[in-house]
């Protein structure tokens, strides 16, 4: 496939997910279109911006970005997966100028991006009324997440929310952390570890570093 073709492509999967960037490049004389950057990033790989710097705002096209949070210690929070159509709210440090949140993204999967450089989202894009009723609705379905997730919390024993979070997986092979499944689940690494522990010893999992291998069917725990 041709370059020009490759990109054409990409700029129609842009449009496609995020509808609103061709409403904002056809009412600015093809701004988006002359200035977004398409990428490859892939598993397990980080986001890289330059020195530190925020280059651009970064949109989905397909596979699955991570969006995690760097503690003091190097440690990885994970916040939310990006996936195509929604907006990382964790760009809005960049566009208002707000102090860092040391927020990062690490691809899922190989997952096809598109960056938008900050000087246009800022001069541009922001500063259009549908974008920004288009981020806050995004916004609001992730809290709504978050309160419906709070609320089933508080009804289960954190037992049945973590086996309930691996059963979702649906896989046999699990690659995380236990620091990763406490934040999903909203409990501490700790906690998490002596649960997990407790299964392994029952024969349901077998732990291995970064991985969790489930041997048996874990519905039956909670049955």
């Amino acid at each position: 496939m041709k370059v020009d073709d490759k990109r054409d492509n990409n700029i129609k999967n842009l449009y496609k997910h995020y509808s609103i960037l061709k409403k904002i490049n056809e009412k600015n004389d093809n701004i988006i279109c002359k200035n977004a950057v398409f990428k490859t990033i892939y598993a397990d790989e980080y986001m890289k911006s330059e020195e530190g710097l925020c280059t651009g705002i970064l949109f989905v096209l397909k596979g699955s970005i991570k969006i995690e949070k760097i503690n003091q210690n190097g440690d990885e929070t994970n916040l939310y997966n990006l996936k195509q159509g929604e907006f990382c709210h964790a760009a809005l440090t960049c566009i208002s100028n707000f102090h860092s949140l040391n927020i990062i993204g690490k691809a899922v999967q190989d997952s096809e991006i598109c960056v938008i450089p900050i000087e246009v989202m800022k001069s541009y894009v922001m500063k259009d009324v549908e974008f920004l009723l288009y981020i806050y609705e995004d916004l609001y379905n992730k809290f709504k997440k978050i309160i419906e997730n709070k609320e089933e919390i508080i009804h289960e024993s954190l037992e049945a929310r973590l086996i309930k979070l691996l059963c979702n997986k649906k896989s046999n092979i699990i690659y995380t952390t236990h620091g990763e499944l406490a934040f999903e689940i909203d409990s501490v690494r700790e906690v998490v570890s002596r649960k997990l522990k407790q299964m392994e010893k029952k024969g349901y999992i077998k732990l291995e570093r970064g991985k969790i291998i489930i041997i048996r069917d874990l519905s039956d725990l909670i049955q």
